[in-house]
């Protein structure tokens, strides 16, 4: 009876059980208490260390890469989920995540099959 019905939407990350209790903030970020396992964890749509939900710093870096401005992007994140980051904020966004994608696809080959068939080299 005590506990916000907003939990139990909530299950536990680590054993999927529903006895969910929020457990405060951390860096701005809201963490959750499972009463069955006894372990915190954040939100799954939460960065590690950001306040910001992942699907709209995504958004925000799909709108920079289509070519609008910082400031632009700031106005577009208000009207579409009431929060306006600082363009610093966003800068920092685009800085910090390019980076990492350039990193991840550093390790990515494609696979050179087609329909099943070794692709032959077209430029030899």
């Amino acid at each position: 009876m005590g506990e916000d019905n907003r939990n139990s939407i909530l299950g536990c990350k680590y054993c999927g059980a529903e006895a969910v209790v929020r457990f405060g903030t951390y860096k701005g970020v809201q963490r959750y208490w499972c009463k069955v396992c006894k372990r915190k964890f954040k939100a799954a749509d939460t960065l590690f260390h950001m306040k910001t939900p992942a699907n709209q710093v995504s958004s925000a870096l799909s709108m920079y890469y289509e070519g609008m401005s910082i400031k632009a992007i700031r106005r577009q994140l208000q009207q579409e989920h009431s929060n306006a980051p600082s363009t610093a904020t966003i800068y920092e966004w685009i800085q910090k995540y390019t980076q990492y994608a350039i990193d991840s696809a550093k390790t990515i080959t494609p696979k050179s099959v087609i329909h099943g068939l070794p692709m032959r080299p077209s430029w030899r």
